[in-house]
């Protein structure tokens, strides 16, 4: 009898563990199909958005002076530090806290107004002083005008957020398709019309309107009855996101002011057109998958394993999609340069296919701080931001001291590396309660082809073809070879099968 309990007492608990593992399957199968339609969204409203910019910059380019989008850029530095500051971490924090009630979401939106007028209030201010520094009166009519934008996209902070946190992927894209086109033309029409400088400023503004306008339509926030009581937590998880983008906004731009100081202008031109341009495929392909992770892993903050499960396929396809945007930037180099700036600036190669060497890291490490959100854990990312800033600092001092661009651009790229080491220890020691080596065990086939592609790309940067009678030839014939190889190294190490699993939108029927 004791035997038979003993064994009907072990089939009930394996069964019950092969129930919790059939569930924990679901549950992630679910999180990634939803993870993979909204990139996919995003990755749709991306491109459509960066076409119109495209379409309505040519158009202004083509009638307002270079002086007249210099004067923008003077103030539009200001402005975008200042939303920056303006934001809070409450965005994060809205999409984060799901038990946040009318009366408290009320609240937080009363607060962005307050905070959106200050901010506004304190460019419309300096305008008058800025005008002074730069001996240019038009400047106090400009910063007036972005005063508005900085203040409509502080109050946009909590409708969009409510869209983000309701995965509303698709209205958020649609509106701000919507919201570019209309001030494009706002923007055509009153630069057509002798608008000059004040058609930019439009442009800015009424992009900034529409968004706050089409975002409060479709989210609908209360208003009534605001209060911010009992939301200390909510505080606190936005105070560490806060001074973390601060952190993080010094560690972005501390390499170009000391650059600037002691190498001069020129050699600050040839660093920052490199730098700029290795972040284009960094920031097009980041943006749509980063938006999507905070919303999707925050509804099961209280179950970390399922998020770890989903990060690590999702941590495979950063390095397959980063690898091999790398691998091009590396030995495409030339081209790239040559085609993007002109055969003046070939002198900044070997500086963007140094930086170029990051550019698998910054794609993969840039996932960290959505998976901190969601984990609700935003003081390990602060802790991870100071750490990156004394890392980079240091690297970016070391540099300057040698005196070389080259081995300061090299020192920089190094810490990137020193930068994602510490960053997913603490994550997965810290977050996950797990082992950097289980984090990462998915990826170390794809990691090792990388690293064998990008090899191969550094010898053929250059292996330049026909550069002198056809430069699209020689780009595309570098970008077929490259992509054989790394077409080739997919299919050796697996990694094709599981991106075509991975890539495939399955359409599921869910019981409700």
């Amino acid at each position: 009898c004791f035997k038979m309990l003993a064994s009907s007492t072990a089939a009930l608990v394996e069964g019950y563990r092969e129930l919790g593992r059939v569930e924990r399957l679901n549950v992630m199968s679910n999180v990634n199909g939803a993870l993979r339609r909204s990139v996919l969204i995003n990755m749709i409203g991306r491109y459509s958005n960066i076409a119109i910019q495209l379409v309505v910059t040519a158009i202004l380019a083509r009638a307002l002076t270079p002086n007249e989008f210099g004067l923008m850029a003077v103030v539009s530095v200001i402005a975008v530090f200042l939303s920056f500051l303006s934001e809070m971490g409450l965005g994060p924090a809205v999409v984060q806290f799901r038990e946040l009630v009318p009366r408290q979401l009320a609240g937080l939106f009363w607060l962005t107004i307050i905070v959106g007028i200050g901010a506004g209030g304190m460019l419309s201010f300096a305008g008058p002083t800025i005008s002074h520094f730069f001996g240019n009166d038009a400047y106090t009519a400009i910063a007036n005008g972005i005063a508005v934008n900085i203040a409509l996209s502080c109050w946009a902070i909590v409708p969009l957020a409510l869209l983000r946190r309701r995965q509303r992927f698709g209205t958020i894209a649609r509106l701000e398709v919507t919201s570019a086109i209309l001030s494009g033309l706002c923007a055509i029409w009153f630069a057509m019309n002798g608008g000059g400088v004040s058609a930019l400023v439009l442009k800015s503004t009424s992009n900034a309107f529409f968004i706050f306008v089409l975002c409060f339509v479709c989210a609908r926030p209360s208003l009534r009855s605001p209060t911010i009581s009992k939301m200390g937590h909510i505080f606190s998880y936005s105070g560490y996101q806060f001074l973390f983008n601060i952190v993080n906004y010094f560690t972005r731009n501390i390499d170009k002011i000391l650059i600037g100081k002691f190498f001069g202008s020129v050699q600050l031109g040839v660093y920052d057109m490199s730098y700029r341009l290795m972040l284009m495929p960094i920031s097009n392909l980041t943006h749509v998958v980063t938006p999507a992770i905070q919303p999707i892993y925050a509804e099961h903050a209280n179950r970390p394993e399922i998020i770890f499960d989903s990060y690590r396929k999702l941590l495979r396809l950063l390095v397959i999609g980063g690898g091999f945007l790398g691998a091009i930037c590396l030995g495409c180099a030339p081209e790239i340069i040559s085609l993007g700036y002109g055969s003046q600036w070939m002198g900044a190669v070997p500086v963007f296919s140094i930086l170029s060497l990051s550019v698998t890291i910054q794609v993969v490490l840039s996932s960290t701080g959505s998976v901190f959100q969601a984990l609700g854990r935003t003081g390990m990312l602060l802790t991870t931001g100071i750490i990156s800033t004394v890392t980079t600092v240091t690297a970016i001092a070391v540099g300057i001291y040698a005196g070389d661009l080259k081995t300061l651009s090299l020192l920089v790229v190094a810490s990137f590396y020193s930068n994602a080491v510490q960053g997913f220890f603490i994550l997965s020691r810290f977050g996950f309660q797990r082992s950097l080596k289980e984090l990462f065990a998915p990826c170390l086939r794809a990691i090792i082809g990388v690293i064998i592609v990008s090899l191969i790309s550094i010898y053929l940067c250059d292996q330049i073809f026909f550069v002198g009678k056809n430069l699209l030839f020689s780009l595309f014939s570098k970008i077929l070879i490259i992509g054989g190889i790394y077409f080739l190294m997919l299919c050796v190490t697996g990694d094709a099968m599981f991106l075509r699993r991975a890539i495939a939108l399955r359409s599921k029927r869910v019981a409700t």
